[in-house]
């Protein structure tokens, strides 16, 4: 994981918003983490909502040098973090109670840390799939057949 990212509390995210986020922080977490992909073409991908599409974010991912993946419309079962990512923190932070936002993103931090590399490579494995799945139904919303990756232990390196 290269970056993660706090919305400040009454922050809207817009077009503006994020096109900070990708020019100031992605691009310092990239400088720290990966430095080696500043100095050849990337890609990102995001989904379709509006902050991630506004022209002014897809500039600044340009100018950082990064190219926004296509997405197809509506098909959340594409995205890493709605089929694997977020079920994952949910799981592993059910139940808990947490007295202040720096206590869940502490926890949140810790679960995100945890994550297996071996367990990302199946996850990318899944979303493969899901991509040629997504193909095979010519981009129609199929979460519902469950093709989905390995389950994240609490266990994990």
């Amino acid at each position: 994981m290269i970056l993660q990212h706090w919305v400040p509390h009454g922050q809207t995210v817009n077009g503006d918003y994020y096109a900070n986020v990708l020019k100031t922080h992605l691009r310092g977490a990239m400088r720290k983490k990966r430095p080696d992909l500043l100095k050849k073409q990337w890609f990102l991908l995001q989904d379709n909502a509006r902050p991630h599409i506004a022209a002014v974010a897809l500039a600044a991912l340009t100018e950082i040098g990064g190219t926004a993946l296509k997405y197809s419309p509506y098909s959340p079962d594409l995205a890493p973090c709605d089929f694997w990512a977020f079920p994952t923190l949910k799981r592993q932070l059910r139940g808990k109670r947490f007295s202040s936002d720096d206590e869940v993103r502490n926890a949140t931090a810790a679960v995100l840390k945890g994550m297996s590399q071996n367990n990302l490579f199946h996850v990318f494995e899944s979303f493969i799939k899901r991509c040629k799945k997504c193909i095979q139904c010519e981009g129609r919303y199929f979460e519902k057949e469950k093709i989905v990756g390995p389950v994240e232990s609490s266990d994990s390196e």
